[in-house]
């Protein structure tokens, strides 16, 4: 999960996300123009390929993203702005259309307005994925996601939506994270409530930063470490503790729509070391 610095090549290609959910979403005449080259290079995606394999690619690299959110309600409102699932009568309306449309049927239990910042949310993490590694596609990869076109079909969570996939949780625990620290320099508990005790840590400074702006986050002392070393703290307090990565500012999201690895978790990532 840590980011990769960004680049010219990543910089240009994150602008040219927003032409993808644009008009007919991944279905769009011209996807491959659409793309740009910057980032149909980094998602492995040939000049002259044929367009049906770019839209798999593309729907893959997108689901490799979403995968990370645990909001129950962002598959519905991530495929609904890519036009995946969609009533084809709507899915020319452009990715306002499509989302207003989703809402006004009550296919989601919250406003446009929530959905959009949802969305958005959903896209600043696929521009954060752009600076880092991305995975390999497998034959079976393709096989689902012609499939998922196909039938018109959202793809289906084939792992619990708390459970990170595997790439994920490389990156998160061997790159840098930043959090709150004590005085003596030890990983400061979020108390929840309910949900209990959690570490919260950022992958990024700029996420840090913007948390701290919108919360007031009174944090003295702000230490940077590894996700595995986070890890190993949690596990080692007394009291059951999760590890809470890249939680939100807005009040009412941060649990769901950061990645949680529950105390469970950490124990058995910490006897994997």
């Amino acid at each position: 999960m840590a980011s990769a610095k960004e680049t010219k090549v990543s910089r240009r290609a994150k602008d040219r996300l927003h032409h993808v959910h644009a008009r007919a979403g991944i279905r769009q005449e011209g996807l491959l123009r659409a793309l740009g080259p910057e980032l149909r290079g980094i998602w492995g995606i040939a000049e002259d390929a044929d367009p049906g394999r770019a839209r798999e690619i593309v729907l893959l690299r997108l689901n490799r993203v979403l995968d990370r959110f645990a909001d129950p309600l962002m598959p519905e409102i991530v495929w609904t702005a890519y036009n995946l699932g969609v009533d084809p009568v709507h899915g020319g309306a452009g990715m306002v259309g499509r989302i207003r449309t989703m809402v006004g049927r009550g296919r989601v239990p919250v406003s446009e307005r929530t959905c959009t910042r949802r969305f958005y949310d959903f896209l600043g993490s696929v521009k954060n994925s752009l600076d880092g590694f991305q995975e390999d596609l497998t034959g079976e990869d393709f096989r689902l996601a012609s499939r998922w076109i196909a039938e018109n079909v959202r793809p289906e969570r084939e792992r619990s939506p708390r459970e990170p996939v595997p790439s994920v949780m490389r990156m998160f625990l061997d790159g840098t994270v930043w959090g709150p620290a004590d005085e003596a320099g030890a990983p400061v508990p979020a108390r929840l409530g309910a949900h209990g005790d959690w570490l919260c840590v950022f992958t990024d400074e700029r996420l840090l930063a913007e948390y701290r702006a919108v919360t007031g986050a009174g944090w003295g002392r702000i230490r940077h470490r590894t996700g595995r070393e986070v890890v190993l703290a949690a596990a080692g307090r007394a009291a059951a503790t999760g590890v809470l990565v890249n939680p939100r500012p807005t009040r009412g999201t941060g649990i769901h729509a950061a990645l949680p690895l529950s105390p469970e978790s950490v124990a058995r990532l910490a006897v994997r070391r």
